[in-house]
């Protein structure tokens, strides 16, 4: 059976020959034996804590993409508008302006998302600098 047939969305305790790894005798041995914790727990202990220069590096590197993507979308947007479609043909006109409307839309889409992710972690950051500063306070009061 290949292996996409094998694919279950429920939590299946036994191990996936892929799961499997060989010990110096030869026997096959889950990877969760030989770590001793489940996939979850492994994870969210090799997790990073958060700190405040991760959230502005992050931030800085959103923003500048941010940047780029605005400025792709108003190098594009001038390009389709002094440019336009001459044609004859009706529907090559309709669909050059659907065409142009979905690329400078994708592009404005980059733009406000890594616009959006940058404000986010600049909150973020901010959020665990008075955390720091006031450490009585807890974020659910």
């Amino acid at each position: 059976m290949p292996d996409w047939a094998e694919f279950s969305m429920g939590d299946d305790s036994a191990a996936k020959p892929n799961d499997l790894e060989k010990t110096a005798d030869g026997a096959a041995v889950a990877v969760e034996d030989i770590a001793g914790t489940s996939d979850a727990t492994s994870v969210s202990a090799k997790k990073a804590p958060t700190s405040i220069w991760r959230c502005i590096s992050g931030a800085a590197i959103a923003a500048f993409l941010g940047y780029g993507a605005y400025n792709l979308t108003f190098k594009i947007a001038t390009q389709f508008a002094t440019h336009p479609l001459v044609s004859d043909n009706y529907i090559a006109i309709r669909l050059s302006g659907m065409v142009r409307t979905l690329v400078v839309g994708i592009a404005s889409m980059a733009t406000g998302i890594f616009a959006f992710a940058a404000l986010g972690l600049t909150v973020l950051g901010l959020q665990i600098a008075l955390q720091k500063i006031k450490p009585g306070s807890s974020a659910s009061s």
